[in-house]
């Protein structure tokens, strides 16, 4: 009885030892796709976070259909070089907050790099929601084209000095 006893927890001490061994092979593995995965978003010229600080499933819906139009506006900007969405070093910081209304409304904003650029009712019909995000992508997208311009323009021979009056 004790030889059987001392043979399960040896028989125990090597499968802990072999299931230790796994889940450091499985770290290993997950850590290696992580960095392969961020080196993808990378290369592919993902700028710029997005923040939900939504409190309703339809809040979570406009943040939800807001994100997939802005990663394909990214995407499909790339292919027009210089002027695109992506090409400057500056990464926008883009939170979209809601705040519970009366009845069923709410009001969503969205704002970038700390400066509210949009902010409207949101009615719970999916087909309102819709155009609303696509009305906040576009407006964003104005307000990036419209800034990298303006930073373009102070770039100029006419606006860069030494500063010696």
């Amino acid at each position: 009885m004790k030889y059987s006893l001392a043979l399960v927890l040896l028989i125990g001490l090597a499968s802990v030892g072999a299931w230790s061994q796994n889940i450091e092979e499985d770290a290993a593995e997950l850590d290696s796709l992580l960095v392969e995965q961020s080196g993808n978003m990378e290369e592919n010229g993902a700028s710029g976070l997005v923040f939900d600080n939504t409190r309703t499933k339809q809040g979570r819906d406009f943040y939800d259909f807001f994100y997939q139009q802005w990663s394909q506006a990214q995407q499909d900007s790339t292919m027009f070089g210089a002027g695109s969405l992506l090409s400057s070093n500056e990464d926008f910081t883009i939170l979209i907050e809601e705040t519970p209304s009366n009845g069923s409304n709410t009001i969503v904003s969205v704002t970038v790099n700390d400066q509210l650029l949009w902010q409207q009712f949101m009615q719970p019909r999916l087909d309102a929601v819709l155009y609303l995000v696509e009305n906040a992508v576009e407006t964003i997208k104005q307000y990036v084209t419209n800034y990298k311009e303006i930073q373009s323009q102070l770039g100029t021979a006419d606006q860069v000095g030494t500063g010696v009056y």
